[in-house]
C-alpha cells in the first residue's frame, strides 16, 4: 500500500509539474509580446490621406500587416499634400524619412529623379503582374522599363449631382456643354445656392479638374493648346460672370466641394470617388454622370503609388507592398477607402458592387495618365495659373489664354 501510495504520489506531482509549465500569467504574455515587437523592425509610411474613410482603410491596412507576419511593424503618418515632396525633398536622405510613401502618380516622376525612390523591380518580379492594372495607372510607375512602385488605387473626376433639385427644377442630365450651362443657370439660387462648383486651388487639384474640360474641347496628350481649348477659358469665364459658379471656388480643396454640395450651398460639383462616403453618409439622394461632351470627351486618371524610399528598409517595404497586392486586401481596402481597385478585374467587380461609383469605373478604359501628358509640370503650372487669373485677376480671356500658350510653347 505504501508503494502504491508513493507511486501515485509521484505522478500527480509529475503532472501537476507538466501543467504548471504550461500555464503564463498575463504578465508573461505580455512580457512574450512585447519581447516579439522589440525584435521588429520598424517601418514608417508617409501618406496625406486625411478623409476619415482614408484614415480608417489604412489603420485597417496597417493593422493587418502587422498581424500577418513578425518580422516588421509599421504606423503611418500624415504630411499635407501641399509640402509632401517639399518635405521629402527637404529631407532628402538620414533617419527622418520614411520608408514608404504613400504619394500623387504624377509626383513619382519628380521623385525618381531626385534619387529617392528604390528600384524595386527585381523584388516584384514573382509576385506583381503588370499586366493585370490599366495601363495608364501602371505608367506612373515605371522609368526606363524599371519599376519605382506599385499602383495604390485610381480614380477619375465625374459631375455628383443633387437628384432632388434636378426634378424639382425638371431637368436632364446634361451631355453637351450648352446644356450643362443651361443646367447650371436653372440650378443656380441667388444668394443660397450656386449651379455648379469645381475646386480651383493653385497646383495639381485645381489642375486635374481643369484637365477633362480641356479634352472634352479637343487637347490631347501632345497638343495641349490648340485653339479650341480656348473655349474653356469662356467656359469658366461665363460661369463665374453669371454667378452660376463660386469665386471662392479658387481656395476650395476637393473636399471642401463635398461640403459645400452636402451643405446644399451647390447643386452639381466636380469630384471624385473620394468624396462618396461623406455623400453616403449625409443621406442626401445625389447621383453621377460623364464630363458633358464638346468636341471629344475624356478624363485624366488620378490615384496614389507605394513606393519604398531609397536607403531604407526597401526589403520591409517590399513585403508591406506584397501584402496590399493580395486580392482579398486590395478588395477591402478598397471599399473602406472608397477608391478604385488599379488592378482591371477588381475595379470592374467594384463598380458592381458600388453602382454609385460605375460612372468612375466605366471612365478609366478612356482615361489617360498625367504621365502621358508632355510636360505634364509645365502643363499643370500653365493651367494652375491660368484658373487663378480667371477668378478675379480682370485679365480678358484673350490676355488669359494668350499667356496660357506662351507658357506651354516656351
Amino acid at each position: 500500500m505504501k508503494k502504491r501510495t508513493i507511486c501515485r504520489l509521484i505522478m500527480l506531482l509529475f503532472m501537476m509539474g507538466i501543467m504548471g509549465c504550461g500555464v503564463k500569467s498575463d504578465e508573461d504574455l505580455a512580457d512574450t509580446e512585447a519581447e516579439k515587437n522589440a525584435k521588429r523592425q520598424e517601418l514608417i509610411l508617409w501618406t496625406y490621406y486625411e478623409t476619415e474613410a482614408q484614415k480608417k482603410g489604412l489603420d485597417k491596412l496597417v493593422a493587418g500587416f502587422n498581424e500577418a507576419q513578425q518580422q516588421y511593424k509599421i504606423s503611418w503618418e500624415y504630411v499635407p499634400m501641399a509640402d509632401f515632396i517639399r518635405t521629402l525633398s527637404f529631407l532628402q536622405s538620414g533617419e527622418s524619412l520614411p520608408d514608404l510613401v504613400l504619394a500623387d502618380n504624377p509626383d513619382i516622376g519628380s521623385l525618381i529623379k531626385l534619387g529617392m525612390l528604390a528600384d524595386i523591380t527585381d523584388y516584384l518580379k514573382e509576385t506583381i503582374l503588370a499586366e493585370e492594372y490599366y495601363g495608364e495607372v501602371w505608367k506612373s510607375v515605371e522609368n526606363r522599363e524599371r519599376y519605382y512602385g506599385v499602383p495604390f488605387c485610381c480614380n477619375n473626376t465625374a459631375i455628383i449631382y443633387n437628384k432632388r433639385i434636378f426634378r424639382e427644377k425638371d431637368l436632364e442630365i446634361p451631355t453637351t456643354w450648352d446644356a450643362f450651362k443651361q443646367a447650371a443657370a436653372a440650378l443656380t439660387k441667388e444668394g443660397s445656392r450656386y449651379g455648379f462648383a469645381m475646386s480651383a486651388v493653385s497646383g495639381e487639384q485645381g489642375a486635374f479638374q481643369l484637365m477633362p474640360w480641356m479634352l472634352a474641347a479637343g487637347a490631347g496628350p501632345d497638343h495641349m493648346a490648340d485653339n479650341g481649348c480656348k473655349e474653356v477659358f469662356f467656359l469658366i469665364d461665363g460661369l463665374l460672370k453669371n454667378k452660376y459658379m463660386p469665386n471662392d471656388c479658387l481656395n476650395w480643396s476637393q473636399n471642401d466641394l463635398t461640403r459645400s454640395f452636402v451643405e446644399g450651398r451647390t447643386a452639381m460639383i466636380e469630384n471624385g470617388p473620394w468624396a462618396m462616403a461623406e455623400l453616403e453618409e449625409s443621406g442626401m439622394e445625389f447621383g453621377v454622370f460623364e464630363f458633358p461632351a464638346h468636341t471629344s470627351q475624356g478624363v485624366v486618371i488620378g490615384g496614389e503609388v507605394l513606393a519604398a524610399v531609397k536607403g531604407k528598409n526597401v526589403e520591409g517595404a517590399v513585403s508591406f507592398i506584397n501584402y496590399y497586392n493580395k486580392k482579398e486586401v486590395m478588395e477591402d481596402i478598397c471599399q473602406i477607402t472608397r477608391n478604385i481597385p488599379p488592378k482591371v478585374e477588381l475595379a470592374e467587380t467594384f463598380g458592381q458592387k458600388n453602382p454609385q461609383y460605375q460612372v468612375f469605373v466605366s471612365q478609366m478604359e478612356d482615361g489617360i495618365s498625367r504621365k502621358s501628358i508632355k510636360d505634364w509640370k509645365k502643363v499643370c503650372n500653365a493651367l494652375s495659373d491660368s484658373l487663378n487669373k480667371m477668378f478675379g485677376s480682370g485679365e480678358s480671356v484673350e490676355e488669359i489664354w494668350l499667356q496660357y500658350v506662351k507658357d506651354i510653347e516656351r
